[in-house]
Order: structure tokens, then sequence, then C-alpha cells
């Protein structure tokens, strides 16, 4: 019999840890078969290091199992063989290890393990096993399933392992036959399974670099199989609220951190979490204190007062700030330049501060890292000089266009002057002059028009220092006073939608126009202000008569006057909406003795004046036109309709407001062609004219059944008497067109008849065809 032959999967040199004497040696299954050689063991252990004696101690990893080999199933006496094993999952068939001398049947295995498992939980041992297995948990029996079988055994069982540490073991025992064993043991995961929280991690440091600003924890590994990862928390101070540092589980054991570089205190501590959503308690703390890189606020607050001593600054004290550092300029933008040495308080006196000066301070704040922070916003000072002398004679006068302010001033000739404005003599006061006039005069242009402005002068020196103010002077702008003329050309028409009024823009200085409305007997009243030339009063109700006019106003307010009685009014009322008459119905059109008699059924709208009749050749009633006067009825005759041909006839109703329906729908006729006794009527189409001649063009008449073989063509310069022998002009005309040269200019008629092979000729057409030659 063919044996099969599994090899042992051993641990790496550096996994299994064994000491000097373990023993390394894969373990192969022997494979006999007739007449074949048998493996021989010097061949599979060419390489590999042996202990000196089967009895040599053999140490192997924790959580690595432990193999002993024996040459019973009792599982007594010494092994033969000791080996560090990564798992148990061996098939040995019908023979014995490779690599120790064992019987085929009848031999043992023990291996055994020891390792923590942190806090314990549940876990399932499973084994599959020929012939006998047992499975021991610190000492104590888990599983038996000791006796010899002719197939493979199997068990799981599920057990809560306590915290700390334990040791497996599983004694195997090959009686006679197959031989093969597995076994495993694995955390069961899930909350509704495993509710024991890892154990707290240990072994956390911090250390800090200030020269990254970084730090770097690192911490010993929990012993849980289950273990997700860890999360990592940072409080300020050891009274602070811890924040999580990691959204997702570390599953190292090192982190790298960048606190706030304030200067404080900073605690870590660590949580593990397993794969069924437990987290153990929190580590110890351990703390790191960050480097100082954090800059004070800037210093708010800062005013500058100037009396006597100098100039005086303070501003409000900044948190962490340990001094503070005052600048000045003389401009907003600088440059700025310290005032002192940096002071520890939060006031100072610029004593070198000269009068007449304008200055620019800015504070800053600096903390005992060295810190500094942004500059306050720059404070203006204006250190004070003697008042000037005001200006005196101070007079105002009041123009078409502006105010004009003019005064006297004695005093130092470089000195300027600001004109002050308001609209009471109690103030307040607004400043006109952006900078300072150098003349005795100032022309107020913004004073508005018909009102008093009443005025002050003030006297400005070189440094920005004002006077008093003058005595008060006060104008009136009398500006423009001519209205704009009435406009011309209003005109009014009435709408559905309300009175469109239009009229012609002034051409004068108007700004715009004021629209008036009255009743027949009511007063006038402004409805509205545009800027247009016309508007529409969509406001008035339906069938109601108003009057309008439109007055002018100019930029300076002037208003045109109102209408004198009889000029200048439009009338205007908003018309009714009405809406269109439905179409008729079931037209129908049927023929007889050259005629077509229209039928419908009436509109259901019940402002109808009447029905008109359109005929057309094509299926298109946009094409059609009106055969027909109104008809009061639902019935019409169309007579003399041309035979030989399809006819479309529509009906179309209108109401008494001038309305029109829809084309109803059509009704389609063919009138037939009578019994010919000549040839049909041609009918001429269409003709041009020169100065000497005339072209006609015509077409063969309906139902002419190929009957016509010539045309006659005849003219007259009177209607009446066209169909004469004597004013046939032509005969035997075989085309479609003719050309009748030197002429006269004058009015012509003509007509055309045809005529059939045995010489009957058509009638002419009723209506003989008119053209002049005349010039234009």
């Amino acid at each position: 019999m063919t044996r099969s032959r599994r090899r042992t999967r051993l641990l790496p040199i550096s996994d299994r840890k064994c000491d000097r004497q373990q023993m390394r040696i894969p373990l192969h299954v022997t494979r006999r078969t007739a007449g074949a050689a048998v493996l021989s063991l010097a061949t599979a252990l060419t390489g590999l290091a042996f202990p000196a004696t089967a009895q040599a101690a053999v140490t192997c990893s924790a959580g690595v199992w432990k193999a002993q080999y024996y040459a019973n199933t009792a599982l007594t006496g010494t092994p033969r063989a000791t080996v560090c094993d990564a798992s148990i999952a061996e098939n040995y068939g019908l023979g014995d290890p490779a690599g120790v001398t064992l019987p085929r049947d009848d031999f043992g295995v023990r291996w055994s393990t020891t390792r923590n498992f942190g806090s314990g939980g549940p876990f399932d041992l499973t084994v599959a096993v020929q012939d006998g297995a047992r499975v021991y948990l610190d000492g104590n029996r888990k599983i038996d399933l000791w006796r010899n079988v002719n197939a493979t055994q199997k068990k799981t069982l599920r057990l809560t392992v306590p915290r700390g540490t334990h040791t497996l073991r599983v004694d195997f025992a090959a009686f006679t036959g197959t031989a093969n064993v597995a076994f495993a043991y694995k955390p069961v995961i899930g909350a509704a399974y495993d509710r024991i929280a890892p154990l707290a991690p240990v072994g956390l440091k911090a250390a800090y670099s200030a020269a990254t600003l970084k730090t770097t924890l690192v911490w010993s590994r929990n012993y849980e199989l289950d273990l997700a990862g860890y999360r990592l928390y940072r409080r300020t101070g050891s009274t602070g609220v811890w924040s999580p540092l990691n959204s997702t589980p570390i599953t190292g054991s090192a982190f790298t951190d960048t606190p706030p570089a304030t200067g404080a205190t900073h605690e870590y501590a660590l949580r593990a979490g397993d794969r069924s959503g437990n987290l153990s308690p929190q580590s110890s703390p351990t703390r790191i204190v960050s480097a100082d890189r954090t800059a004070p606020a800037a210093p708010t607050g800062l005013t500058a007062t100037h009396d006597d001593f100098g100039t005086r600054l303070s501003w409000s004290a900044v948190s962490g700030a340990t001094s503070y550092e005052v600048q000045r300029s003389l401009a907003p933008e600088g440059p700025f330049s310290s005032v002192s040495t940096p002071t520890q308080g939060t006031a100072l006196t610029d004593l070198n501060a000269a009068l007449g000066t304008t200055y620019y301070y800015r504070v800053r704040a600096a903390d005992s890292a060295g810190n500094t922070s942004p500059y306050s916003a720059p404070t203006q000072l204006d250190a004070t000089e003697l008042k000037p002398l005001p200006p005196t004679q101070v007079s105002a006068n009041g123009w078409v266009d502006r105010n004009t302010v003019g005064w006297r001033y004695d005093g130092d000739a470089s000195h300027r002057f600001h004109v002050y404005a308001a609209e009471s003599a109690a103030g307040p006061w607004t400043r006109l002059t952006g900078t300072p006039v150098s003349g005795l005069a100032y022309d107020d242009f913004t004073a508005p028009v018909r009102q008093v402005r009443y005025y002050q002068v003030r006297t400005v020196t070189t440094h920005g220092t004002e006077s008093n103010p003058s005595a008060t002077a006060s104008a009136t702008r009398t500006g423009d006073v001519t209205p704009p003329h009435m406009p011309y050309g209003l005109n009014a028409w009435n709408g559905t939608d309300g009175v469109h009024l239009v009229w012609t823009a002034n051409t004068d200085d108007t700004d715009h126009y004021l629209v008036m409305r009255k009743s027949m007997f009511g007063a006038w009243e402004q409805i509205a202000v545009v800027r247009d030339v016309k508007y529409l009063d969509a406001e008035v109700p339906v069938d109601v008569q108003f009057g309008y006019t439109v007055r002018a106003v100019d930029a300076a307010g002037n208003t045109s006057p109102m209408p004198q009685p009889g000029y200048g009014t439009v009338y205007g009322k908003r018309l009714p909406v009405y809406e269109k008459p439905v179409a008729p119905a079931s037209v129908t059109a049927t023929a007889e003795n050259g005629n077509v008699t229209v039928a419908w059924t009436a509109s259901t709208s019940t402002d109808v004046a009447g029905y008109y009749v359109y005929r057309t050749t094509a299926s298109d009633p946009a094409s059609a036109y009106s055969v027909s006067p109104l008809i009061t009825g639902t019935t019409f005759t169309n007579e003399n309709v041309p035979a030989g041909r399809a006819w479309h006839y529509v009906v179309r109703a209108v109401s008494t407001h001038s309305l029109w329906s829809d084309f109803s729908p059509m009704a389609e006729v063919t009138v037939p062609c009578p019994v010919m006794t000549a040839p049909a009527t041609p009918r001429i189409t269409g003709g041009g004219r020169g100065a000497d001649f005339v072209r006609l063009d015509w077409e063969v008449g309906s139902c002419d059944q190929d009957a016509t073989v010539s045309y006659n063509v005849y003219r007259s310069t009177s209607a009446s008497d066209v169909f004469t022998p004597e004013h046939r002009i032509g005969s035997g005309v075989t085309a479609l067109t003719y050309t009748d040269p030197g002429l006269a200019p004058a009015y012509y008629y003509y007509v055309v008849t045809a005529v059939a092979a045995d010489g009957a000729e058509s009638p002419p057409q009723s209506k003989p065809f008119e053209i002049s030659t005349q010039a234009p």
C-alpha cells in the first residue's frame, strides 16, 4: 500500500528561539512502496542541526509548540525527539515521522505551548484526529478523543480562557493504520460572544523633540490574540479633557504626534481595542512639555493723549505677555522706530514728541520665550499747538448754481482755511473742504436749491491745528427757476392691457416726467414718475374713460404747468378682453350642377356675428381664400366652381367683437366635368409688360380632356367688346403664352379661348384680363 507523506511545518530559526541544544528537524512521514528504497535519514536531515542526544533540553518561544515524540501511546519514558513546531497539522498516513526511530503503529506525540493570553476570553479549540487525541488547558483535560478509529474524528470546544499565562497541551496516539492530527485554537470574535475588554496597555513612553516639535510615543504590545489596535489620547495639563489622536486603530506600537507648541504640559494615554469592539481601561499617562513657539495676541485698546509732560500711551494687557515694545512713525504705513526699550507695564510716556507733529503709534507684546505678537493697529496723535485766530468778516451769497463764501484774515500767510456747512444755524456742521483752501473765498456747488445753508470758516496751521469757528453766515442758492415746456405729441390708444400713452421727448433740461390722470369729472392725480416717453396705465377698470396729461420736471425740480382746458389732455380707456369664438364643426361639401353646397354645425359661442367660407385646392387651410360674404346661417352655395378638380372647404366664425375662430375641419369635394360641346375655357394666370408690348400666360381650362388643339387671343381697349371677331389678334397659338408687340401706351383688355379639332371654340373667361402699358 502506498502511504502519504507530509512535511512537518517548522518555525523560522529567528522565530523559534531555541537554545543551543534545541533540535531543528523536519519530520517526514516514511513512504514505503514495494521494491522502493527507503529514504535515508541522513539524506533527509542533510544540513540540519540535531541535539547531541534525544534527551537534550529544547526550549520553544511562547506560543510555539514544543513537540515530543514517543515510541508508545502512553507517552511515557524518554522522548525519541523534541522539536519546535509552528502549528499542529500532520498527516502520517501508514508510516511514522521521519528523522526519528518510531514504530509504524503505537507511537505518540505530545505538543505543548505556554503563552500569555492577555485578558483571556472565549476561544474555540478544534481538533481533527485519527486515531486518538486529548487536549488539556493548564493540565485540565478539555477534549477526549482517545480511541482507535478507522476515520478522522473531529470536535470543537468553546471555552473561556482566564486572563494571564496558560499552557495548552495536545496528546496524540497513532494506534494502528492511518494516522493524522490537526489542532487549532482561536479567539471568538463578535460583540455577542466576546464581552471581555483587553488589558490596559503598559510601557507607554513619550519623547519630545524641540527641534521638530514632535512627540514620539512607544509602548509594549498587548498579548490578546484578538487585538485590533490602539487608540491614543492627549490632553493639556493633568485635568484637561482627553482628545483622540487617531481615527483608525494603530496596529503598531509606536506613534508620532505634533502637539501645540505653546510651552504647555501635555499628557498622553492609550487604550487597546479588540476585534469585537471591546476597549481596554486607559493606560497610565505619560507627559511631555512642548516647546513654546506660540506668539501672544496683538495688544488692543491702544490710546494716545498729549499734555505738557509728553505723549501718554496705554493699552490693554495681553495674556502670557511679559513685555511690550512701542514704536512711532510720521505716517501710518511707516517706517516705524522704537520709542524706548521694552516695558513690562501697559503704559508709556513718549517724552520726545514734538509739538505740531502728527504721530502714529503701535505696540506689540512678547512672552518669556521670546515670541512676539503682531503689531496693533496704528493710533494717530496730533501733538497740540496753540490755535490760530479764526477768519473775520465772513459773508455768503447765493447764485443760480452755487453759494459763494468769503472772509478776511490778517494772520500768518502760511495758514489755510476749512469751510463748514450746516442746514441749521445750530449745526451739525460738515466740513466741505477735503484739503484746506489757500484763498479767501470758496464756491459751494453742493448747496441745495432754494434752501438756506449756513457757513463757518476755520483757520488751519501747517501742522493741521484748526482755529475756533468764525461767525456764521448764510445764503440761499437760487437755482434754476424756469420750468420746462409741456411735452408735445401726447397720444393715447386703448388696449386690453390698459391705456397706452406716448409723447415726444423734451429737448431742454428735462430730467423726468409726471404722468397725471383724472376721471371725466374728477381732479388730476399723479400716477407715475418716468424717464421714458411712454407709459402703460394698467390699473384702470375696463370700459371707463379717463383723461391723461404729462408734465415735465427738470433737474432743478421745476415742473411744466398743467394743461389748459381743451389742450394737452388725451382720453383713453381699457378695452375688455373677449375670447375668440369656437370654430364651426361637422363641415360637409356637396357638388351639384357645377355648384358646391357647404353646410356646417354652428359655433357654440354666444357672440357669433356670422361665418365666412374659404376654398383651396391644397390641404393646408392657411392657403384657402374667402368665397362668401358674411353668412348668418349654416349653409352656403358656391356657384360655378371650376370642375374637374378636388376642392377643400373650411369655415371660420367671426364674433361681434371682430375676433376670428380657428379654421373648421376641412371638407373635400370634387366637381365633376360636364358633357363638353366645346373645349374648356382657359384661365389667364398673369402676364408682363414693357414700353410697347404685353405678354400673357394662361393655363388649360379644367375638364378640357385634351380637346384643345390651339388658342385664340382677343384684345380691346374696352372691357365690354373684347370677344368679337374684329378684336382677335392671334389664332392657332399652341403655347400657353403669347406676346403682343407694338402697342401704344394705354389700358388693354384680353381674353383667350380654346379651339377644338373640329373648330369648336370655347367661351371666353367671364372677366377680361386688364393690363396697362402706360408708364407708372
